[in-house]
């Protein structure tokens, strides 16, 4: 669905990239039903997939 040159078109953040776009303005797309809100869940789980990849990743390491 998303792709990477996905752009914000609206409001603050407009002519950004939705990878770049703060949680809580995705949260607020979504919370609001916003009718572009189907790209901020998908960021927000893009997002949510690459921490939980890096922990898995670094699970084993000792600081």
């Amino acid at each position: 669905m998303k792709q990477d040159n996905d752009i914000c078109d609206f409001g603050l953040h407009a002519g950004e990239p939705y990878s770049t776009l703060p949680a809580s303005f995705l949260n607020w797309m979504i919370e609001t039903d916003h009718a572009k809100c189907e790209l901020a869940k998908f960021e927000l789980d893009r997002r949510v997939s690459a921490v939980a990849q890096n922990a898995r990743k670094y699970s084993n390491f000792e600081c």
